[in-house]
């Protein structure tokens, strides 16, 4: 079942942000369990090769890839090569949420070029159908990370083919001179809107919680979307907690 299936349930799902240009680190997130893994080439060097390496291992592993990309060439390339959706950063208008939706699926829906790829084992598969299939599949996620997306949260959110709206406080909290203060009142005011915006206009809200109670709480909202994170920090995390488990060990001989 794709992920833009699954959403349509009530059951959580729950990714990672990938930054580590491993295929190996994308095993290692469906092997944890997680249910998707977002690519990251926007604060990324990870070139084609790779990524194309990283998007197959997902198809392995069975977990869905969407990829954030740094810009709008990459799109075709990255769908072609198996990515189940786009993430598309700063989005601040409702134009372009619909030049989104224009690179991201075939006509009548948008412009995407034709081409025979893997999604039709090469032409070896009806491409009418096959088309039909992916047009189904894709996701458009538009991420809503400064002041003027803010704004026109309304009216991203209205545009039809856009599927997610996906809060960056983050960038949020920096748009509003609080860089990194991503648990600030009006930081969190404004991921409550962005959230709003998606409800009224019966599109998917995907939440990065900063702490568990963040995430209890979106659960109570009926939240079902949820970026826990990225593989480097947790990464780097674990290692930390491993490590001090074993000092305090020595430390106790």
């Amino acid at each position: 079942m794709s992920l833009k299936s699954r959403l349509q349930g009530s059951e959580p799902v729950c990714g990672l942000f990938c930054s580590t240009p491993a295929p190996l680190t994308v095993e290692l997130i469906a092997a944890a369990g997680y249910d998707f893994v977002i690519v990251d080439l926007e604060h990324t060097l990870i070139g084609g090769e790779t990524l194309a390496a990283m998007l197959l291992a997902a198809r392995a592993s069975s977990i869905a890839a969407l990829v954030r990309v740094a810009a709008p060439h990459q799109v075709l390339q990255v769908l072609d090569a198996g990515a189940e959706g786009i993430v598309f950063p700063r989005i601040r208008s409702a134009e372009a949420a619909r030049e989104a939706v224009r690179l991201s699926h075939f006509a009548p829906a948008g412009e995407r070029g034709l081409n025979a790829t893997w999604h039709s084992r090469y032409g070896r598969d009806d491409l009418v159908t096959v088309l039909d299939g992916v047009r189904d599949q894709t996701l458009v996620v538009a991420m809503i990370e400064d002041r003027d997306g803010l704004e026109q949260a309304e009216a991203i959110a209205a545009v039809e083919g856009v599927d997610v709206l996906l809060e960056g406080a983050a960038d949020l909290s920096q748009s509003f001179g609080l860089p990194w203060q991503t648990r600030d009142p009006e930081v969190r005011a404004a991921v409550a809107r962005i959230h709003n915006a998606a409800r009224r206009h019966g599109k998917t809200f995907c939440a990065l919680p900063r702490a568990p109670e963040d995430f209890h709480a979106w659960r109570w909202d009926a939240v079902r979307m949820f970026v826990l994170g990225d593989d480097r920090g947790i990464a780097r995390r674990a290692m930390v907690s491993h490590l001090a488990q074993h000092r305090i060990q020595d430390s106790a001989q």
